[in-house]
């Protein structure tokens, strides 16, 4: 960004806590250059304890991770996260609510997870996604199949939470 959403004045580059960013000398504003890309994960349970997750398609073939993807612009954080739930799996997750948010700051990524119940668990084939996975215990995937630092981190989180 070159000019100031606010007034309209040239933006100039300064430090600001050990940051380096672009200030309005007019109004003040700052750039502080951290646009995120932002996905909303769901962590859908069923009455057993089990948990849905989803096996790829694709360039990241047989990767396990929980269904999920980016937010539209426009859309609320939760209406993105049923959206990619139902994109994914077919099913519709109804009552959300928020668990935690991850980061992964060198791809400018912020995690929004959001936490449900089925009472009932189908799949709908779909383009992105193999299979759905039911997981009771973190024991039940091989590592390696694991896709991402964001996905393990929320698994390990789940399981110490269980």
């Amino acid at each position: 960004m070159n000019y100031c959403p606010e007034c309209g004045n040239k933006l100039h580059k300064v430090h600001i806590d050990d940051c380096d960013v672009k200030q309005c000398s007019q109004c003040g504003f700052i750039d502080w250059n951290n646009s995120f890309n932002v996905s909303c994960v769901v962590v859908a349970y069923k009455e057993n304890s089990h948990f849905v997750m989803v096996k790829l398609k694709g360039k990241e073939e047989n990767k396990i991770t929980f269904p999920g993807g980016y937010r539209n612009m426009g859309e609320s954080l939760e209406d993105a996260a049923r959206r990619e739930f139902f994109e994914e799996t077919g099913m519709k997750a109804s009552k959300l609510s928020l668990y935690k948010t991850y980061t992964k700051d060198e791809l400018k990524l912020i995690w929004v997870v959001y936490k449900t119940y089925l009472s009932d668990s189908y799949f709908v084939e779909n383009k992105e996604v193999k299979e759905l996975v039911l997981v009771k215990d973190i024991k039940d995937i091989d590592e390696k199949d694991i896709r991402g630092k964001l996905t393990q981190e929320l698994l390990l989180d789940l399981m110490n939470d269980y």
